[in-house]
């Protein structure tokens, strides 16, 4: 019994390591996506290539409203043209779930606003928390994953980026 208990232990260790393994962190190249937007607007992150890219990966939930909301203090301070700013729906609602989310914000969000019904963005980058924020370089490269930011702490960020 012992023996059994030790050895379904270190299985589990070694399968939540191996799952964490391939989550895209800090240094690595961001996963390529193309997705198309609420105002039906197709984005691919390649084309964004030589721009700094703020990416929300969001779900129709209280904590991602108020990092869009973040998101908004972040364009109203930084106008940069090599600044892109991304929110993704990541958890593959409908578009009329996600309109009707959208909608129930204090404020209209100033950045696309992307749809992902596949939840192709979502399973390429293991998204674990919800929001997820991560600030890709203009080579492509994520230079930071984190949860929940405020606009202060990314806009110190993004600038040395621009």
């Amino acid at each position: 019994m012992y023996k059994t208990l030790v050895m379904t232990f270190f299985s589990i260790i070694f399968l939540v390591q191996n799952s964490y393994a391939k989550v895209p962190i800090a240094g690595d190249p961001a996963p390529n996506f193309s997705l198309t937007s609420v105002a039906g607007n197709k984005i691919s992150l390649s084309g964004l290539k030589g721009k700094t890219v703020l990416v929300g990966m969001f779900h129709i939930c209280v904590p991602c409203m108020k990092q869009a909301l973040e998101f908004n203090k972040v364009r109203d301070q930084l106008s940069s043209e090599k600044l892109t700013i991304l929110g993704i729906n990541t958890s593959g609602d409908s578009k009329t779930s996600v309109m009707d989310y959208l909608n129930g914000f204090p404020e209209g969000v100033k950045f696309p606003y992307l749809l992902d019904p596949d939840q192709s963005v979502h399973k390429n980058y293991s998204q674990r928390d919800m929001p997820t924020v991560l600030v890709i370089d203009s080579e492509g490269v994520i230079q930071a994953r984190v949860p929940w930011v405020g606009a202060d702490q990314l806009v110190k960020f993004l600038e040395k980026f621009l």
